[in-house]
């Protein structure tokens, strides 16, 4: 066949570029948290931040902007004198009680870091002007550092009542009872990270070119809570071997302190902005040459048929009964506060289950630790897993693959009943197995 050959036609045609803008900024104000108390109050301080950041705008007026911010922020926290604050706990003697504290002149210096990635739209009037007016709105993600709290009061009065036998305990130092004065310690709080709403306007000067001052006030607000909740921590630790080294918890996240933890600053900023480039043409020439030519058919080939696959059904699994499923689900007791052994009680129950699983190899168990409203929520969820961790020995000491358990704590959230009146406590202090076909 003949080679038949084109030459296309010489395009000529312009490319625009947008102006893109790398900018370093420096802002200050009030920065912090801003706290919701009902017997307390929270202040901003005074705190800033710098960052860098880039611009592109896709026309003469709008862009989009991000980049990334540090942030120094501060607050400070002052509780109203004649404010008890009560938690259950638990003494030496493994005894429960309601630990209450009573703080005079009771206050919270605190500051943290964090660093914001803004996501921004940009407008600005007339570039062909000297001066420009601007406006940005959009968000940002925080991610704080650990809060540092400061904390002293002129005097704690810490004191244990204990209702089981209706016995209030504030003048005992050796156990951790009685009077400090001219209290001082630190508290390091994690925070959650936060969404902002933010928005900043102002005016820009051209200084050279490719160079603009930015001069502006701005506003960031947390969308979301900063504080993570902790309802079981008291503003300070009990100390069951004395009066001396007690340690601050802080205030923030504790709901029954505070009840809302929001992000707020404001201020002036300004930012100095270069420009990469500025709107200009760039021609392109494209010469195309083509050559066409024939191809010649090749013959068809038969394919040949394709065999099908018989597919075997595999057998179905064995189903446990009705009986063997709430036998097995049945919660498990640890009745007495802190125990994660096995009793005999239990061991029966377990070896009963022990054979329900030999029978039954294609299903798993998740095995889930409890425990009622008295210590910590660290403690608790301690004590939770050691609770899922000995039914779990037991059952592989009989024969069941470990890789069949797997093991959860949820401490003290979702009580079976709740942990008032006491005698319901031994009812939320439980192991649950839960059974999962594969």
């Amino acid at each position: 066949m003949k080679i038949k050959t084109t030459i296309a036609i010489l395009l000529l045609c312009s490319v625009t570029i947008k102006a893109q803008e790398i900018n370093v900024k420096i802002n200050g104000g009030p920065s912090g948290i801003l706290y919701d108390s009902n017997i307390g109050d929270g202040k901003l301080k005074f705190g800033g931040g710098i960052g860098v950041g880039y611009t592109y705008f896709f026309s003469d007026h709008w862009g989009v902007s991000t980049g990334v911010d540090v942030t120094y922020n501060q607050n400070s926290f002052k509780l109203n004198n004649g404010t008890t604050i009560s938690t259950y706990e638990v003494d030496d003697q493994t005894s429960a009680f309601e630990y209450q504290v009573t703080p005079t002149n009771y206050k919270e210096d605190q500051h943290f870091i964090g660093f914001a990635i803004p996501l921004m739209m940009q407008y600005r009037t007339s570039i062909a002007s000297q001066t420009q007016l601007y406006f940005g709105f959009g968000g940002k993600i925080m991610f704080p550092g650990k809060q540092t709290a400061k904390a002293s009061a002129s005097e704690l009065q810490l004191s244990g009542y204990y209702p089981d036998i209706n016995l209030l305990v504030d003048d005992l130092p050796s156990h951790g009872f009685g009077k400090v004065t001219n209290w001082q310690d630190k508290a390091t709080v994690s925070l959650d990270p936060s969404f902002l709403l933010s928005v900043e306007t102002g005016l820009t000067f051209k200084l050279k070119e490719n160079t603009q001052l930015y001069t502006g006030v701005y506003v960031d607000y947390g969308l979301t809570e900063m504080a993570k909740e902790n309802a079981n921590l008291n503003i300070v630790a009990y100390n069951p071997n004395g009066l001396d080294n007690i340690q601050a918890n802080g205030t923030s996240g504790n709901r029954k302190i505070v009840q809302e933890s929001r992000y707020f600053s404001a201020g002036v900023q300004l930012k100095l902005g270069f420009m990469l480039n500025k709107n200009k043409p760039e021609p392109v020439a494209v010469q195309q040459k083509e050559e066409v030519v024939t191809k010649t058919e090749a013959p068809v080939q038969e394919k040949a048929p394709v065999q099908q696959k018989v597919v075997e059904t595999p057998p179905a699994k064995k189903e446990l009964t009705t009986t063997d499923r709430t036998y097995v689900e049945k919660p498990l007791a640890f009745q007495e506060v802190g125990n994660t052994d096995v009793t005999p009680q239990l061991a029966t129950r377990l070896d009963e289950i022990a054979k329900i699983l030999k029978s039954n190899k294609d299903i798993d168990l998740n095995i889930t630790g409890y425990t009622c409203d008295i210590g910590t929520e660290a403690r608790n969820l301690e004590i939770g897993m050691k609770r899922a961790q000995a039914v779990s020995d037991y059952l592989q000491n009989k024969g069941i693959e470990s890789n069949r358990m797997h093991l959860f704590s949820k401490g003290e959230s979702e009580p079976l009943v709740p942990n008032t009146p006491v005698e319901n406590r031994p009812l939320n202090r439980r192991v649950t197995l839960t059974l999962v076909d594969r």
